[in-house]
Formats: C-alpha cells, sequence, structure tokens
C-alpha cells in the first residue's frame, strides 16, 4: 500500500495538499505526509427522539467491529464521532473534526458541493430513501387535491433536502404548483412536529421521509396506525462514504481499499465481515465518486431557480439559472458516459457470383 501511494505521488498524483504538515501524521519519504489518525463520522440511527440515548449505544456497538478492521488493516488510529443530526455532522466536517464517514444519501450533497467532501464508495445493500406526503389516516385527501391550488389547505415541507426539495421538484413544479401561491399556509419543520401537526389538525397534509416514518413505526406504533401516506417520490440516492478532497492520498488509498476489498474475501474470514455488515444493515460497498449527487443538485437547482423567480430579482434569477444550466450540462456528460453502446451493424453480406 505505502509502496503503490508513493510511486502514485512521483507521477504527480498527489497534490499540494499531501505535502502539508497535518495533525496526528507520518512521513513516507518522497515528500509525502499521511495521517496516523482520522475522525470518522457516523450518523445515529435513532428510532424516536426519546430512544435516542439507547440508540446511540446500539449504533457504537454495530459499528464497533467494522471501526476495529479498518484499524486493524489500515493502521490508522480510528477516532468514531457520532453525530445526532445531520447538521452536527455537517459541522463535524466542515471544521475538520472528522476527515471521513457515513452519509446517509441526500446529507451527504452539502458535504461534497459545500464542504470540500469527495464521493469515493457507495453503500450496498441499503433502503433508498424516499420523500412521503403523509396525512390523518381517516383523511380522504388525495395528490390531486394538493395540486388544485385553491388556498383550502395547509402543508408543513420538512427541512431536510429530501422533504422539501423532493416534493417541490418531483410534485409541485411539473404540475406548476408554487405551494407558498396555492396553500392556506406551508411551514418548514421537522418531522416529528410535522406529524403531530397532521395529527392535531394544524396541517392538512406534511411532507416527512421514508426513514423516520420506519422510525416511527418501529418505535410508536399507535402514531404510525394514525397516519397515512398518499404519495411517494421514487427513491433517492443511496448512502455513500465519504472523505475530504484534502486528505492526503496515502490515507484515501487505505480507505478506499479496506472499505472496497470489505467483506468479499472467501471463507471464513469473508463469512465473519459479511456478518458485520449484516447488522449495519449493508451488504457491501462498490467504487462510486461525485456524480452519484449530480441529480440531486439538479433537483435542488430547479427549485432554487423557482424561488428566484419568485422573489422576482432579476441578478437572483440569473444566477439560479446558470446554475441549472451549469448542472444540466454536468448530467447530460454524466448520461452520454453512462449510456450502453449501441451494437454494431451487422456486416452486409456478400452477393454470390453470378
Amino acid at each position: 500500500m505505502k509502496a503503490l501511494s508513493r510511486k502514485a505521488c512521483v507521477a504527480g498524483l498527489c497534490g499540494m495538499a499531501a505535502l502539508l504538515a497535518l495533525p496526528a501524521c507520518e512521513r513516507f519519504g518522497n515528500g509525502i505526509t499521511a495521517r496516523s489518525e482520522i475522525g470518522f463520522s457516523i450518523p445515529i440511527a435513532e428510532k424516536t427522539p426519546q430512544s435516542k440515548a439507547e440508540t446511540k449505544a446500539e449504533t457504537e456497538a454495530r459499528w464497533a467491529p467494522l471501526l476495529a478492521d479498518l484499524a486493524k488493516q489500515t493502521g490508522l488510529t480510528i477516532k468514531a464521532v457520532y453525530a445526532d443530526d445531520y447538521e452536527a455532522q455537517r459541522s463535524a466536517f466542515q471544521g475538520r473534526k472528522v476527515q471521513a464517514g457515513w452519509f446517509e444519501n441526500l446529507s451527504g450533497a452539502e458535504a461534497v458541493t459545500q464542504d470540500h467532501g469527495e464521493v469515493f464508495a457507495e453503500v450496498e445493500g441499503v433502503d433508498a430513501l424516499q420523500s412521503l406526503i403523509i396525512v390523518p389516516a381517516e383523511s380522504k385527501l388525495t395528490p390531486g387535491d394538493l395540486l388544485k391550488c385553491d388556498k383550502r389547505l395547509s402543508l408543513a415541507l420538512g427541512d431536510t433536502p429530501s422533504t422539501f426539495d423532493t416534493p417541490l421538484y418531483t410534485l409541485f413544479q411539473p404540475a406548476k404548483v408554487d405551494p407558498e401561491a396555492c396553500f392556506k399556509t406551508t411551514r418548514e419543520t421537522g418531522p416529528d412536529k410535522a406529524i403531530a401537526g397532521v395529527l392535531k389538525g394544524t396541517f392538512s397534509a406534511a411532507a416527512i421521509d421514508s426513514a423516520h416514518l420506519l422510525k416511527v413505526q418501529q418505535g410508536d406504533a399507535e402514531t404510525f396506525k394514525k397516519l397515512k401516506v398518499i404519495w411517494a417520490s421514487e427513491p433517492l440516492a443511496e448512502d455513500v462514504l465519504i472523505y475530504r478532497e484534502d486528505l492526503d492520498p496515502v490515507t484515501k488509498e487505505k480507505l478506499r481499499s479496506f472499505f472496497l476489498s470489505y467483506g468479499r474475501a472467501p471463507g471464513v474470514e469473508g463469512d465473519r465481515q459479511r456478518a458485520v455488515l449484516s447488522r449495519l444493515g449493508f451488504a457491501g460497498f462498490s467504487p462510486e465518486d461525485d456524480g452519484h449527487f449530480v441529480p440531486i443538485r439538479l433537483m435542488r437547482a430547479s427549485v432554487e431557480l423557482m424561488q428566484a423567480e419568485r422573489g422576482g430579482k432579476a441578478h437572483d434569477i440569473e444566477t439560479a439559472r446558470q446554475n441549472l444550466s451549469d448542472i444540466q450540462a454536468e448530467q447530460r456528460a454524466l448520461d452520454a458516459k453512462t449510456a450502453p453502446q449501441l451494437l454494431a451493424d451487422p456486416e452486409t453480406p456478400t452477393s454470390s457470383a453470378k
């Protein structure tokens, strides 16, 4: 591993970040300074707000074997940093308290686009997140009712990309419906307040995500029975592993090599690793890059343009329109790169001589 990394750097593949002195580092020669310790970010898979402390302990117990293997195989000292919520995880990444971590689908988009993160692997076997719109179980509301734009209904949009941007982009925008203009009231709120508001009648409907609804189902069956889903988006991006762009190439290589090979060995050791993954709800890891988030960035840029047009400021509209155009170009390039190749035309049979 060290030899390969030196070779890559001699070839000019390591960048200036590898030459900077970093805390918790070791030197490999040829001007390479690599970390000997990293912070690894993990979101706490809380079931309900009331069970957060218990669930944190469960999360730590599930991750401990994998982190121990990571430390053993890479030689790195791994400091696990458990985040109570998305904002805490992002703050740790921004503040360089962590250098890598597991990010739940949409939360990773911010780390990549704003916090100098770089996707290096996708988590296999995780149920893809969906955006949902819920109503009381006895409600007769339909998605069509939400699109009537008659100012009779109240709507709670979420405070995360999956519960704010996604409904706007996939439900309301295609129908040319602006929630702020078409609903009696709209409000951004967290999922627990959204659910409580729906049940109290404060909101006619609310946007939450499938992961949170599952937590409600598992932790509060009575509340779950009082809710009904009337709309669901297509599955969103899978969870990913991200490290900082400025992380040295030696450490990047160690992380990539470990995760992409973990659970793929034959025999007893492979079985043990697969059992570790199973307890995390993972099937393994596959290579991925920042193209993973282009569809999400496209969605968000489209929503930002809609909001800019609502604001009416020419500069904001032009900026949002250019941003959307740039990301659309990225999407076209990504589509062209991943499009299946057409089969070659069959050769024309040679006519037989007469």
